[in-house]
């Protein structure tokens, strides 16, 4: 290969690379804007670089044109990749912090609950919320149990609805159950 041709290939992969670099990270930031300019200015930059080598010598057009496929085609592949990894990333934090907000509600609802169970004053007050004949109580029951079963883990974004449905049910139902028992309230 004629050596004036060896640079202007040294200068298209690296235009390549430095492209493929700032498209991804133009990606991570979500900058649309910055993802068009930077895109845009990698283009001219692969296409004034490929014109340049091939006038340096018309027997590089060969291995010019094998350059711009074979490093777009691999600079695709690997913005693809690294951006197909964070929204994976995103979409499971996304998930957990969901989860963990809804477990929080879940834990407040528990303390609520236990409030009435461990104080000694508030249960004689409430005796309705501590007797499962009462219908109220009996549905809270059943809420807290299905809420403790759905509780996910890891779990999917369809385990995450079906909890947090469970729990919103759950809070609905001690509301209910506390409204019934304040018309019951001992003397």
């Amino acid at each position: 290969m004629d050596p004036s041709t060896v640079l202007p290939l040294l200068v298209l992969a690296a235009v390549l690379v430095a492209g493929s670099a700032g498209v991804d990270r133009a990606l991570a930031t979500r900058d649309g804007e910055g993802l068009f300019w930077v895109g845009f200015s990698a283009f001219l930059g692969v296409l004034l670089t490929a014109a340049w080598a091939l006038a340096a010598t018309s027997a590089a057009s060969a291995a010019v044109g094998a350059v711009v496929v074979a490093g777009s085609i691999a600079a695709s592949l690997w913005v693809g990749r690294r951006d197909r990894r964070r929204r994976r990333n995103r979409e499971r934090q996304q998930l957990k912090a969901a989860v963990n907000a809804t477990a929080a509600r879940h834990r407040e609802v528990l303390a609520r609950w236990s409030a009435y169970e461990l104080d000694p004053w508030l249960a004689a007050e409430n005796p309705q919320l501590l007797d499962v004949r009462t219908p109220e109580t009996r549905t809270f029951i059943r809420a807290l149990k299905v809420a403790e079963q759905l509780r996910p883990e890891a779990g999917t974004a369809a385990e995450a609805a079906a909890y947090a449905e469970a729990v919103t049910t759950l809070e609905d139902s001690l509301r209910r159950a506390e409204a019934a028992a304040d018309g019951g309230q001992a003397a």
